[in-house]
């Protein structure tokens, strides 16, 4: 199981991206927006994962508009509705870690390419597995000494908070791995300065810059947790279309199937949710 590129679906979604970013860093001209597509036919290959070329691209935008954080305001929005949400939904989770890994998982619904009301909505109807080895993670864990859960959505941290208390009281050392500086709306060590939240786990940085994670940009600091740790949870679409063709370790995916490409990579329907284990 394992990610591959559908052109016709990645390159119009990436020319979205180009143009989203570019809008919310600088103003939406013609010029900035014509700019941003430029730099997109410069970085697009077909044997290149979106995430990678996305990445390279916001890093453009970002040093162009001399903007360190263009989704702010849109981070700030899903937030918003993650803390409340996630305060609402969490009582129908509780009682079991196969919940608390469902509870985490439903955060991945937080979407930066869809309006507030229906992210709302989506996180209210819940879940529908079409891959789900939570009964096999579980067991994992239970017997597992140490954990990293690789973060998607900076919303998300509010979905996550409950897994981590429940490992971290288990005796766990649990490990929280974000980004080292704002890029798309993922969490970075900035947003979590910036709630100021009481974390039950040692936060590290991946040292990449970047959406998902190729391990040839992370430090080796966090390469040595990485590879350290009994269990690896990587959440969102970006940790598997940058991992799943990664050697060397078994990685625990948690995601929502938004694309098309990502869905018949795991062979299930758009939206479907997945929760499984991959060596």
């Amino acid at each position: 199981m394992r990610y591959q590129q559908i052109p016709s679906y990645c390159r119009p979604c990436l020319e979205r991206l180009a143009r989203q970013a570019m809008s919310l860093a600088c103003r939406p001209e013609e010029e900035n927006l014509k700019k941003a597509l430029n730099w997109l036919e410069e970085l697009y290959s077909p044997d290149i994962p979106p995430p990678v070329i996305a990445s390279h691209l916001h890093r453009r935008v970002k040093k162009y508009c001399a903007s360190k954080d263009p989704y702010a305001p849109l981070k700030e929005k899903e937030i918003e509705i993650a803390q409340k949400m996630a305060k609402v939904l969490l009582p129908a989770y509780q009682g079991s870690l196969r919940k608390l890994l469902y509870f985490a998982l439903l955060g991945n619904a937080i979407d930066f390419f869809r309006p507030t009301e229906e992210i709302e909505k989506a996180l209210r109807e819940g879940l529908k597995l079409a891959l789900d080895e939570s009964e096999k993670v579980a067991h994992k864990l239970q017997k597992a000494s140490s954990f990293l859960l690789l973060t998607d959505n900076a919303g998300e941290v509010f979905f996550d908070l409950p897994l981590l208390s429940y490992l971290k009281e288990r005796g766990l050392e649990v490990f929280y791995g974000v980004k080292p500086k704002p890029i798309q709306n993922d969490l970075s060590l900035p947003d979590l300065e910036r709630l100021n939240l009481s974390l039950p786990a040692k936060v590290i940085s991946t040292g990449a810059e970047m959406v998902g994670l190729s391990l040839s940009e992370a430090s080796k600091e966090f390469k040595e947790i990485y590879f350290g740790v009994d269990l690896v949870m990587a959440k969102g679409m970006g940790h598997f279309e940058t991992l799943s063709a990664e050697p060397g370790r078994e990685i625990i995916f948690a995601l929502c199937a938004k694309c098309v490409p990502v869905a018949r990579a795991l062979r299930v329907e758009l939206n479907d949710y997945v929760l499984f284990a991959k060596r």
